[in-house]
């Protein structure tokens, strides 16, 4: 399926980022983190005239939630992996781990609603995307990875979500997340400028089935 660049979902404006269904998906999180609920799995709407299945117009995915439990002398901080694709069932699936120490109740996490919601909405425009349009393969490092097209577009539909959340400007948000990698030394100070321009401002081009060329 190939149409032209004619749509109605506001793709290249900043105040996009799958707004209400990465809302939606985020709050369910959270209220299962309140919950102390260990896995979910729910099907949602996809609601955007955009596809996440090159063969099939499908209008909804699948979504896990589940939460991994690091051991103590292993933990460093709570975090979150996500994941996404087709599943076993050739269903568009995001996967979401929240890694935490074990012994700790769920309850009482400190994960930040909009460093997740960015999470969410950079999965969910993965699936969007044609990973055909590029060369897109295992990088061999951070920074192979950081500006890989298809993940530079990713990002930045995620730091859109935490910046519209947090009421700040997105170069502000993104600054942010480099800070812990230029201080841990896993990027210089070159990299890091090189990655927040390409982050900053990128046209959003690498969707399934849209024609982008004139």
């Amino acid at each position: 399926m190939n149409r032209k660049t004619g749509l109605k979902t506001p793709i290249n404006e900043l105040s996009f980022y799958y707004n209400k269904l990465a809302n939606e998906i985020t709050t369910d999180i959270f209220d299962n983190l309140k919950d102390g609920i260990k896995w979910d799995q729910t099907q949602y709407e996809w609601s955007y005239d955009l596809l996440i299945d090159k063969e099939d117009e499908l209008s909804y995915l699948n979504f896990t939630y589940s939460v991994e439990r690091i051991p103590k002398k292993d933990f460093i901080k709570n975090d979150i992996v996500g994941s996404s694709g087709l599943d076993e069932c050739c269903m568009p699936h995001i996967k979401i781990r929240m890694l935490m120490q074990e012994g700790k109740w769920i309850k009482n996490h400190d994960y930040v609603y909009a460093q997740v919601l960015g999470v969410i909405a950079h999965e969910l425009h993965h699936l969007a995307q044609d990973f055909d349009l590029v060369d897109y393969k295992m990088p061999d490092n951070i920074v192979d990875y950081f500006l890989n097209p298809i993940e530079v577009e990713a990002f930045h539909i995620g730091f859109r979500a935490e910046s519209h959340q947090n009421l700040e400007p997105i170069e502000s948000c993104i600054k942010r997340y480099l800070d812990n990698f230029l201080n841990a030394s896993a990027i210089n100070q070159e990299e890091y400028k090189k990655i927040l321009v390409n982050w900053l401002k990128p046209e959003i081009k690498l969707l399934k089935g849209v024609n982008n060329e004139s």
